[in-house]
């Protein structure tokens, strides 16, 4: 092991990153050509995402974000007839070109070659992460989204430049337009510019450029939100959370005490079937538009479960929004409901992912630990954590099932920090300084 760490140790990148490149592009070749050949995967969701957007047009969706219906506007543009394939073949580019910003990425957050070719390895043959590839949906280019995103980070705090501040400030605005839940990343590099410009005299000048770059971020963010209140009647980014609270307050008890008997009599009587069914019977607008959304899904492509649900589901009365609003708030002001969110934090952080949470409390002690040492931040690290626990905060928020997939904007940033534990376990094995891997 330790001749083979020497061997890598000795080689330089573009030699390393030429062999994990053929590596991934052999194994993808096997496993979409050979084991998975024509995959395509969607859901009901999927089909939400063909909607036309025009936002400059005041065609805005109150569900999804632009930017992916831009995408496959842009391959109907191209070629409707092979839609689906050229969408694909997109993904699948950009899911294998993110691998060389994920190398550059770790090279700088785990400070250790042979822990880099692992991780790298990792990311692109992690079945997990090509089967999105395939996948009808943003997540597809979360992964790359994510992953630019932590090159973009690790290259300012190589050379804090004006420019590279820039970025960081307004590259979060295009994640949230991809899909929402990046919301938290504006939050994160909020907190990150503070701290920079608190304990960093020298760098303020520098981080001036970061805070115009959000500043342009939560404008943009705003500006969609006031669109989508012009247009549609709501000042949301997605109006997907809605659905998503009116399945919680239903699982929770909680809207027996929204002080609306049609509504209660109405969630009452659609709980019996599937948990679908009160979002559906109360916010009914999403089945009116549903039925555009698949006017422009591929109809080659047949129906699935999920899809046929949302198809079939009955067209009934559209209540104002200000009512349902009004409902929901009077719902989850209640004791009711805080115990059930409360016991949702036990359920995602002590069960479904305990060994996640340990992990980060784990590295988290660490580098506290190396702080008070050494007087030294670990500034990705910690930029990693604060995103993973702000993706967790919108799982507690979100819908009751497809937990994982609400994960998956942290899967790069869960790796860094998996791999920088690793190479702390390796370290303090050999009685090697820890600090040398990690700050």
């Amino acid at each position: 092991m330790n001749w083979l760490n020497n061997k890598i140790i000795q080689k330089a990148d573009y030699i390393l990153l030429s062999g994990i490149l053929l590596v991934c592009l052999l194994y993808r070749f096997f496993y979409f050509g050979f084991l998975h050949p024509g995959m395509v995967l969607y859901n009901a969701d999927s089909v939400m995402y063909f909607v036309y957007v025009d936002i400059f047009g005041g065609i805005i969706d109150p569900y999804r974000t632009p930017l992916y219906p831009y995408v496959i506007r842009f391959f109907e543009y191209v070629s409707k007839d092979n839609l689906v394939q050229n969408l694909i073949l997109f993904q699948q580019a950009i899911s294998f070109l993110s691998i060389i910003p994920f190398y550059f990425a770790s090279m700088s957050i785990l400070r250790n070659k042979y822990a880099v070719v692992i991780a790298t390895l990792f990311y692109g043959l992690w079945n997990t992460i090509l089967i999105q590839n395939v996948y009808l949906n943003p997540e597809s280019l979360c992964f790359a989204g994510s992953t630019l995103m932590l090159f973009i980070l690790v290259k300012y705090l190589e050379k804090p430049k004006k420019l590279n501040a820039l970025y960081l400030g307004i590259f979060p605005f295009f994640l949230v337009m991809l899909k929402p839940t990046y919301l938290i990343l504006i939050l994160v590099v909020i907190v990150f510019l503070l701290f920079r410009f608190i304990l960093l005299r020298d760098e303020r000048k520098i981080l001036y450029w970061g805070f115009i770059g959000i500043f342009v971020s939560v404008v943009g963010v705003l500006s969609y939100c006031e669109m989508n209140k012009r247009y549609n009647g709501q000042f949301v980014l997605s109006n997907i959370a809605l659905n998503n609270t009116l399945a919680h307050i239903t699982t929770s008890g909680a809207y027996k005490y929204g002080g609306d008997e049609e509504f209660i009599a109405i969630i009452d009587s659609a709980k019996k079937h599937t948990y679908y069914d009160v979002p559906f019977s109360i916010n009914n607008d999403i089945t009116d538009r549903y039925q555009n959304y698949i006017k422009r899904f591929p109809q080659y492509l047949p129906p699935t479960e999920d899809t046929l649900f949302c198809l079939n589901f009955p067209d009934t009365v559209n209540y104002p929004p200000e009512r349902i609003n009004r409902f929901v708030k009077n719902s989850q002001f209640t004791g009711v409901y805080f115990k059930y969110m409360l016991k949702r934090v036990f359920d995602i952080v002590v069960g479904a992912y305990g060994n996640l949470f340990i992990l980060f409390l784990l590295q988290t002690v660490i580098i506290i630990g190396l702080y008070v040492k050494y007087k030294k931040v670990a500034w990705a690290q910690w930029f990693c954590i604060l995103f993973i626990l702000g993706q967790f905060f919108s799982i507690w928020l979100a819908g009751l099932d497809d937990m994982d997939r609400h994960l998956i904007p942290t899967y790069p940033f869960i790796i860094q920090i998996a791999g920088s534990f690793m190479t702390v376990l390796v370290s303090f094995l050999k009685k090697e300084k820890i600090v040398e891997v990690v700050l």
